[in-house]
């Protein structure tokens, strides 16, 4: 009897549930000589059955044809893994899944394939993807508390590659999540038990209440650990729990270098002289372990003081989130409080016109014993009124005569938009900036009158803003100057703040007070400026910081190698998906960071292995910069380094989309044609600002074309106003409804990828903390952040601050030192 493949598949399926396997196997053997010609449903049978055969090879060529049928992936994908696993075939086969999949609801499959990834090696593809399934299945475990068990386990596989990568306040966070979940969804405790073993979180583990039951699913060495941290904490530690960690070898390679470090803390707290004894080899084995750092910071304090201080200010931040280490860096410092000067701050007071408690508006009156600067005059953003509030100035019995100068820390409208409304007000009023944000700010608010067209009545005209430019006295950093206030004057000076062309930190003296206003900055070095550098003895009673990270969880903790290596990954997959990528972003220091970040990736082709299109503001800020770098001022001289580079921003496959498509009516080639036979084709970056796709910006125009498309992504590289077009893109994204957007007019549904990168000009949460603790001032305002938000945990049993404490909760041990004042507008601080 000839049957056919369709008869033979209900043969098998129908022995195979009644338990005649080898009576079953006859009939799928006929089936796996046909692969080709079998339907996904058969595909899928094939693969299950051989795989109980551990025939890998039939297994992985029936679930790879199922896929590529579009079988079910549920099924297919763990099947295919596995045995791609068991056959050792190349890393391209793993890979193939990535790029024929859509693994938008695959999370545990996803899940699956980063586990491979990170084990073969590839860890920064691992890291993209860990971070994307992460963010997904936390809103999926808030909405739906039943999902716990792959919340722990993407929560785990995170802290692996937080730990690999070094990145501990990020590693001990992720575990925080999971040692104070609630019972009911505590599993995994085993691993749980380790890794917080290995970050130094087992205190707040023991001390939960149900510790002696969950203790139970405990064993082996992690065991041992855990029961002696539960004696420490309880200060009844036992001669056996002491001895058996003496005698103990941990199969586990980072466990025993963890033991080691428990012998050294033994040998100190017994008062041993050779406590010390193997701290090197400890130190270096361990470099990124808190204890370790701990106990190696003692042994420099007694033995070599010296070397103690840059010792601290290469480790701090790593470990910033912890009280120990806050502690241990305040009092490693030489200068302490006892010598300070006593400053009289009588008649002294900070008042925020705006940029306190949110970004935009950002004024600041500065007023000591009758003396009146303005820092910054920025424009509020999705307001109604545009300028910040200065009525407070008729509250104080001031008005804008009495004020001896304006200084402008950079470009940005949020720090400049309303100058020209200042100017206006007082046309005297001399006010101070270096000479590329005079440039810049030429540009951007030129670019707000055009913008406006007329719409508020109450905004400058084009003649008020080049009125305001030539009204501004140049200033160059370093270079300290007078700036006259009655019988006194202000000492001002400059210091970079690395956040963009230009910007800069102010620090001001007066009536022996003195001031340091951050601005905005970055510590870390950027490719087209260095990061903030102040000298080592500046003297600062009163500190006025930026805290725009300092209180939500961001990966901008994440070091910015590797923000950039993430983001260049995400660039190859959408360049493999043959799509275009949109980063929308600020005209001015982040999208000349993108094309820099992007050139030198591929630094070794001679061209980009994509198009790289500018537009909007973008081309005229890359000109100036590009004007600056020629000049050797300024920018960053490992910018601009490139010998066989003729340009810094342009060439390579880097070109002006201006320069392609016309606007202007009756041009024969327009935006439309551009899209068309440019960018819709695939194989595109595209930077344009705005940064959050203000309606009618150019990147809102690019978004509507291509929001529509799955083989598109639009990269999100900044801060976004909760209130922008962008926000609401990604708030959309991340609800995982299908749901449409208004995009530029138009309704959009959501297709391409959305996603969002920290390749931030800011400082992280712990910069922020140890530049606070390096210049040691009496009081510190925070502002320019969201002060009153605070991460939110999901079915834990503590509060969020213990999860993810923020600036000023890691601030709080110090509160009998440094008075630390969350900024909100309108609001004027005495300082006495």
């Amino acid at each position: 009897m000839i049957r056919t493949l369709e008869q033979h598949l209900q043969e098998a399926i129908y022995l195979d549930n009644r338990g005649f396997k080898e009576d079953a196997r006859k009939h799928y053997d006929q089936l796996k000589v046909n692969l080709h010609r079998l339907n996904t449903d058969g595909l899928q049978r094939v693969s299950q059955f051989y795989d109980k055969y551990q025939e890998a090879e039939t297994v992985f060529h029936a679930a790879k044809l199922g896929i590529e049928m579009g079988g079910d992936a549920k099924v297919l994908v763990p099947l295919y893994i596995e045995s791609w696993e068991n056959l050792d075939r190349e890393f391209e086969d793993l890979e193939w899944i990535l790029k024929k999949l859509n693994f938008d609801h695959l999370t545990r499959e996803y899940l699956l394939v980063a586990r491979h990834l990170f084990v073969q090696g590839k860890v920064e593809k691992a890291y993209i993807i860990a971070l994307e399934i992460g963010e997904k299945v936390e809103r999926s475990f808030r909405r739906n508390p039943s999902e716990y068990a792959l919340y722990v386990d993407s929560v785990l596989h995170l802290v692996e590659l937080e730990h690999l990568f070094g990145n501990q306040t990020q590693a001990r966070f992720h575990v925080r999540k999971l040692i104070f979940l609630e019972s009911e969804r505590l599993v995994r405790v085993q691993d749980i038990t380790y890794w917080a073993s290995l970050l130094d979180e087992l205190p707040g583990l023991v001390k939960r209440e149900d510790w002696n039951k969950l203790s139970e699913e405990v064993t082996g060495d992690v065991a041992l650990v855990a029961h002696f941290y539960n004696e420490l904490t309880q200060r009844v530690l036992t001669k056996a729990t002491v001895e058996q960690l003496e005698t103990a070898r941990f199969i586990d390679k980072a466990l025993e270098k963890k033991r080691k470090s428990y012998l050294t803390l033994l040998a100190k707290m017994s008062g041993r002289k050779d406590w010390f004894k193997g701290i090197y080899t400890d130190r270096d084995q361990v470099p990124d372990d808190l204890l370790t750092t701990l106990l190696y910071a003692d042994y420099l304090k007694a033995e070599q003081p010296e070397e103690l201080t840059g010792f601290w200010k290469r480790e701090f931040p790593k470990h910033a989130d912890k009280a120990e280490a806050i502690n241990a860096y305040w009092n490693m410092s030489k200068r302490t409080l006892d010598e300070r000067v006593e400053t009289n701050l009588d008649d002294c007071s900070i008042t925020f016109f705006g940029g306190g408690q949110k970004i935009g508006g950002t004024s600041i009156l500065i007023s000591v014993k009758g003396h009146h600067v303005l820092l910054d005059a920025g424009m509020h953003l999705n307001e109604d009124v545009y300028h910040p509030d200065y009525s407070l100035l008729d509250e104080k019995g001031l008005t804008l005569d009495e004020l001896d100068a304006l200084l402008i820390t950079h470009a940005h409208m949020d720090h400049t938009g309303a100058i020209p409304y200042v100017h206006k007000q007082r046309s005297d009023l001399p006010i101070y900036a270096t000479n590329p944000t005079v440039e810049l700010m030429k540009l951007l608010l030129t670019d707000a009158v055009r913008i406006n067209g007329g719409a508020d009545p109450e905004m400058y005209t084009e003649v008020d803003v080049q009125n305001t430019l030539l009204s501004i006295r140049p200033v160059e950093f370093h270079q300290s100057f007078q700036v006259p206030s009655g019988d006194a004057s202000w000492k001002v000076t400059y210091y970079p703040s690395g956040h963009i062309l230009g910007a800069g930190s102010i620090h001001l003296e007066i009536e022996g007070v003195s001031i340091l206003f951050t601005g905005d900055y970055s510590i870390d070095e950027q490719k087209t400026v260095q990061g903030l550098r102040l000298p080592s003895d500046i003297k600062v009673d009163i500190l006025i910081t930026e805290s725009t990270y300092g209180f939500l969880p961001t990966n901008a903790s994440i070091e910015r190698s590797r923000q950039e290596e993430l983001f260049i990954e995400s660039v190859k997959r959408t360049m493999d998906k043959s799509g275009s990528m949109l980063i929308p972003a600020f005209a001015v220091g982040r999208a000349q960071e993108i094309i820099l970040i992007l050139k030198d990736a591929f630094k070794k082709e001679k061209y980009l292995p994509f198009n790289l299109f500018l537009d909007g503001r973008v081309t005229n800020v890359c000109r100036i910069y590009e004007r600056y770098s020629e000049q050797n001022r300024y920018i960053n001289p490992s910018a601009f380094s490139k010998e066989d580079e003729e340009s810094l921003f342009f060439g390579g496959g880097v070109q002006s989309a201006q320069d392609i498509y016309s606007n202007r009516r009756d041009s024969h080639f327009t935006f439309d044609d551009f899209m068309d036979d440019y960018i819709m084709p695939g194989n595109n970056c595209i930077v344009a600002s705005s940064g959050m796709l203000t309606e009618n910006s150019a990147s809102a125009r690019y978004a509507e074309r291509l929001i529509g498309e799955a083989q598109n992504t639009i990269s999100f590289t900044g801060y976004m106003d909760e209130e922008s077009p962008g926000h609401h893109i990604l708030q959309k994204a991340n609800s995982e409804e299908l749901e449409n957007i208004r995009m530029n007019g138009q309704e959009k549904e959501i297709r391409a990828k959305i996603e969002s990168f920290r390749l931030s000009a800011h400082a992280s949460r712990e910069q922020i903390l140890q530049l606070i603790l390096d210049v040691r001032p009496k009081r510190v305002f925070l502002m320019h952040g969201e002060h009153e938000k605070r991460f939110a945990s999901t079915q834990t049993i503590v509060t969020g601050e213990k999860i993810y404490p923020s600036l000023i909760e890691l601030l709080t041990p110090l509160q009998d030192e440094i008075e630390v004042t969350p900024a909100f507008n309108g609001n004027e601080y005495f300082l006495n």
